[in-house]
Order: structure tokens, then sequence, then C-alpha cells
């Protein structure tokens, strides 16, 4: 296999990996702070919490590619 080969990315594929990338960290992000707070009385967000919070946002990124492969109807088989 040629280890150089380049390849093209279609337009709606980088749009929605784009997508998805926002979400999740968007997700991890303010899951972490929800996390920390419920936590403790610091204001302290640990590597813990971002852990935990990167568990939830797994979660939500799954369902949100099954919802867009839903929607465009190409639905991978498991």
């Amino acid at each position: 296999m040629n280890q150089q080969a380049s390849y093209q990315i279609e337009a709606d594929a980088l749009h929605a990996l784009a997508e998805w990338k926002a979400a999740f960290a968007e997700n991890v992000a303010s899951k972490a702070k929800e996390i920390a707070q419920s936590d403790s009385d610091s204001n302290r967000i640990t590597l813990q919490h971002y852990r935990q919070a990167a568990e939830f946002a797994l979660k939500q990124l799954a369902s949100k590619i099954q919802d867009s492969d839903s929607s465009d109807g190409t639905q991978e088989a498991a």
C-alpha cells in the first residue's frame, strides 16, 4: 500500500467531521464543568472530571453520528 497516496475528502464529509469535533469538544467542556460543580465546593475542574465528561460526550457523539446516518439514508451495517 502506498503510504504517500493522497485522498480527496468530500465537502459534506469534511463538514460533518468538523461538526462532530466541535460538538464533542463543547459537550466535554460543559459536562466537565457540570460534574465539577456537583462534585465539590471548589472552582476546580480536574482531569478526572474531563474523563467522565468525555465518556458522556462519546455516547452523545455516537448518537449524533447515528442520527445523521439515518437522515441521509446511508446507515452502515454493524
